[in-house]
């Protein structure tokens, strides 16, 4: 399975190499020492800033949620763009509209944190030491970026991308008429 998972590396490498910036931007303003930064790479840690084990709750937490908010946020920007004009209102034609479509489908494929990061942070948080409520708080982000880099691995972020771009125009033509009643006719 590594070699569908590096295949959709490749794939998506501008989402990927996005992400491995955001970590290591994580990495840096956590004061986590970068064992290294080389990230284009055939193999498991393509895309991934190789740092030290990160004995802090928050520290850990925050290299695996920075990069998932930035990625997220990038993501759905340009899907917005891209997969509203493409998909909903077919203009098929316009090369910058299906390159935001497919940065936004790169972006959100390369979300989650590896599953060695996830793991890190289950250390830090799920231990006798944190109070009962952190861990309540934590547990749908430790649930989310788990099953997102199980996924990851096996390359079916990719597919899940594709699918969310297509329902995307869907999902916001459910809300931007109620987004916009609620100011407009106040």
């Amino acid at each position: 399975m590594r070699i569908i998972y590096v295949i959709v590396k490749l794939i998506t490498l501008p989402g990927a190499m996005l992400h491995a910036f955001f970590e290591h931007m994580a990495c840096r303003i956590c004061k986590v020492l970068v064992d290294d930064a080389r990230t284009v790479r055939a193999d498991e840690m393509l895309s991934h800033t190789e740092h030290e084990l990160v004995k802090r709750r928050g520290a850990s937490f925050d290299i695996c949620f920075i990069p998932f908010l930035f990625n997220l946020f990038f993501g759905l920007t340009f899907l917005s763009s891209g997969a509203v004009a493409v998909l909903y209102l077919g203009s098929y034609k316009n090369a910058i509209l299906w390159f935001l479509l497919y940065m936004g489908i790169a972006l959100l494929t390369n979300l989650f944190p590896q599953i060695e990061d996830v793991l890190m942070v289950k250390e830090n948080i799920y231990n006798e030491k944190t109070k009962t409520v952190i861990k309540v708080i934590a547990a749908p982000f430790y649930a989310i970026f788990y099953v997102g880099a199980q996924l990851e691995r096996f390359g079916l972020t990719l597919l899940t991308s594709i699918g969310f771009a297509f329902a995307y125009p869907y999902i916001l033509g459910l809300f931007i008429p109620r987004i916009y009643d609620f100011f407009i006719s106040r």
